[in-house]
């Protein structure tokens, strides 16, 4: 039973990390886009660093997890990151292939890549307050820790999303966006995750992101 709890910690934590480190790094590029464009926007791009400082800081306070326990994370592909898996759905392509700086130019585009940034971070509040509850959770202490630090700063990661909607008059999400939301998140709890957990087959990285 040990090892089953030792090796859903390694699972779960091992997608935690890449979302983490996925989402800094493709905010980057998307707040590079949004300063060329919008530089008098100095609220919106705050907002914007502030959520990419905490998306990196989460990923340290994951790695330094890993660093501890003398691990490293096990390799788990795009199949397990949220907004690699909603990006895919809603703009037929993979993450790293999407040009932010051609989406910031074309407001239909930008307005739908903020929508799915503030589902993507809606639905991580909400996993985090589950795992809250979670007793495996709760007897680590240290993973306690670190997921009070996500639920803390999670909340003002959907705001500049929001506002940007708001101040261009644009719609929340719709039907389409909310069931690909709710397929996401659902596919990942009942197949892909457990799939991981009993994957005897499954290898470690090499090396940390």
């Amino acid at each position: 039973m040990e090892k089953l709890v030792t090796r859903f910690y390694g699972v779960l934590l091992s997608i935690y990390i890449y979302n983490e480190y996925t989402g800094y790094m493709e905010l980057e590029k998307l707040l590079a886009a949004i300063n060329k464009k919008y530089p008098e926007e100095k609220e919106f791009i705050a907002a914007v660093r502030k959520h990419i400082d905490d998306e990196r800081k989460h990923y340290m306070l994951f790695k330094n997890y890993f660093t501890k326990n003398e691990r490293i994370p096990f390799f788990v592909s795009d199949k397990y990151g949220y907004i690699d898996l909603f990006v895919k759905h809603i703009f037929k392509v993979k993450i790293k292939e999407l040009d932010q700086n051609s989406i910031i130019n074309n407001n239909e585009k930008f307005f739908k890549l903020c929508r799915l940034i503030m589902m993507t971070e809606l639905r991580g509040l909400k996993q985090v307050k589950t795992l809250l509850n979670n007793n495996l959770i709760n007897k680590n202490e240290s993973l306690l820790k670190i997921f009070k630090v996500i639920e803390k700063d999670e909340p003002s990661h959907c705001y500049p999303y929001q506002y940007w909607l708001k101040k261009s008059n644009s719609h929340m999400p719709r039907l389409r966006e909310n069931l690909t939301d709710l397929w996401i998140h659902y596919s990942l709890m009942i197949i892909k995750v457990p799939f991981l957990l009993f994957n005897g087959k499954l290898k470690r990285r090499s090396e940390f992101y």
